[in-house]
């Protein structure tokens, strides 16, 4: 969205300044009286119009392809961006889907996902949104209140390049890859943009303060509401109404939670609502990566589907364990696919 809004839009066949080239009063026309005359031919192809590209793309994502007339003249109100008037609220999307392996994945790129979640934020209605990898998967198929809290998310997307290459054989193919570990920093700037206010619960301690401390210095006007992360061991009930009060009393406007699979899930569940926050969400070991406790895996890495093993070499003795379960359930769903392929 580098295209400053301000720069005029401008006809093919206009100068500088935006009028025609060639004015009404210079075609060679006749009078009247001259029967003889010819009369100007004008062509019947229509002027390209030149949009600039963050136009286009926010404005289709919200409402649909548009006119050129639309967009330029009588029906511009309709069609109103969500960064170009913060004083109304802004309906949302009728986004695809496309199913996975029982998980309805939103058909949306980092971009679209990033426009739909600023959508929810000004909207001011509790929800929650789900980055959903292989091991996610996995986890929905063996626990249906896993599976029901997904069904029920406001924004579901593919966190794992598995789900991307299996969805390129149905009819909705899913975009790219939104990996939570990008999403943090491109929701920084989201919140830093907007004046959105973020909150940070979950992991080690001493890694959310880190995490936070790494954010500020990319995004120096980001608003952090705060940083806690709750202890590992069984809390009492004082604990927990004493942990959400504070995230309340902080009024943020987006909660990233890193507290794992499926724990961090089943906490918003059980707290969104009650908390208020118009967006929560779960982003596994992405303060892990951001504080540079965890180190990512090279864009090769990621690209080929190979960030899992890059991670389980540099940390064998936690990840091995589960990413064998995730290789042993990904052989068992193609297979699955292969034989409903030929049936």
């Amino acid at each position: 969205m580098s295209q400053d809004p301000t720069t005029p839009i401008r006809l093919s066949g206009t100068n500088a300044y935006g009028e025609p080239k060639v004015r009404m009063a210079e075609l060679v026309c006749g009078s009247p009286e001259d029967a003889t005359a010819t009369a100007p031919v004008f062509p019947n192809t229509k002027p390209t119009i030149e949009l600039p590209a963050w136009v286009r793309k926010e404005t289709e994502f919200f409402h649909g392809v548009p006119s050129e007339t639309e967009l330029l003249h009588g029906d511009a109100e309709k069609y109103h961006l969500p960064s170009s008037d913060k004083s109304h609220p802004i309906a949302l999307p009728q986004l695809k889907s496309s199913r996975v392996w029982g998980i309805g994945y939103h058909v949306v790129d980092m971009q679209e996902a990033l426009l739909f979640l600023e959508a929810w934020v000004r909207r001011r209605i509790p929800g929650y949104a789900i980055t959903s990898n292989l091991n996610y998967s996995m986890l929905c198929r063996k626990e249906s209140r896993l599976s029901k809290f997904t069904e029920r998310a406001a924004l579901v997307l593919c966190d794992g390049m598995p789900i991307l290459w299996r969805s390129l054989v149905n009819t909705q193919k899913l975009p790219e890859r939104v990996a939570g570990s990008d999403l943090i920093y491109r929701l920084a700037e989201l919140c830093q943009t907007n004046g959105f206010r973020l909150y940070l619960y979950g992991a080690a301690p001493g890694i959310a303060e880190k995490a936070a401390e790494v954010l500020l210095s990319e995004y120096p006007k980001l608003q952090i509401a705060g940083v806690q992360c709750p202890p590992f061991r069984a809390t009492s009930s004082a604990e927990i109404q004493a942990s959400l009060q504070k995230i309340k009393a902080a009024k943020p406007d987006v909660l990233l939670v890193a507290l794992g699979q499926p724990k961090g899930e089943y906490w918003i569940e059980d707290h969104y609502k009650e908390l208020g926050v118009p967006i929560s969400i779960q982003v596994g070991a992405s303060f892990d990566f951001v504080a540079g406790k965890a180190k990512r895996a090279p864009v090769l890495f990621q690209k080929m589907g190979l960030e899992w093993l890059y991670r389980a070499c540099h940390d064998p003795r936690r990840l091995l364990p589960r990413y064998t379960k995730n290789l042993l359930y990904l052989v068992r769903v193609i297979r699955r696919d292969l034989i409903d392929l030929l049936a």
